[in-house]
């Protein structure tokens, strides 16, 4: 155990010989740590969804997501794991179909009555083709639009 005075006698690591002086060692203040781990952890696998963005909820007492921010995408730039960049920002958060016109690169429309994607401008010549993008994307095409701007996509062949 420790003495009453807390005092030790220590050695020199390199000789073995005592140091002519007690060097204080013990505790010196002790606490208890509140926050405990089994509290704080917090995973998700699926859950809510917020109606707008499609996008996890935010906040643990939600059901949400963890935020993946603006740092964490800079070290995965940084690193080159850009399919794990793809997994985390689109295919398990807020992924959509579109159908873009190969032609003139608009957005095409689902016709009921012919039940097909038909693209506004180009008609029948049109070659209209399914591609992936994040929501957040799609509503962002979508504002521009309301705005009368028309915002083209050029797609490359699918390798």
């Amino acid at each position: 155990g420790l003495k009453y005075s807390g005092k030790e006698t220590m050695y020199d690591g390199r000789t073995g010989k005592p140091f002519p002086v007690e060097v204080f060692i013990g505790v010196v203040y002790y606490q208890k740590l509140h926050h405990m781990v089994a509290d704080k952890i917090h995973a998700r696998a699926r859950g809510q969804v917020q109606m707008l963005t499609k996008q996890p909820t935010e906040g643990r007492a939600r059901g949400g997501g963890l935020r993946f921010g603006e740092m964490e995408r800079d070290c995965l730039i940084a690193y080159g794991a850009s399919m794990i960049l793809k997994d985390r920002l689109l295919d398990e958060s807020d992924k959509s179909e579109i159908y873009v016109c190969e032609r003139c690169g608009l957005v095409a429309y689902h016709d009921v009555k012919q039940r097909k994607y038909v693209c506004r401008v180009c008609g029948d010549k049109a070659k209209v083709s399914s591609v992936s993008v994040a929501y957040a994307f799609k509503l962002l095409l979508q504002e521009m639009q309301s705005l009368n701007v028309a915002p083209r996509l050029m797609i490359k062949e699918r390798v």
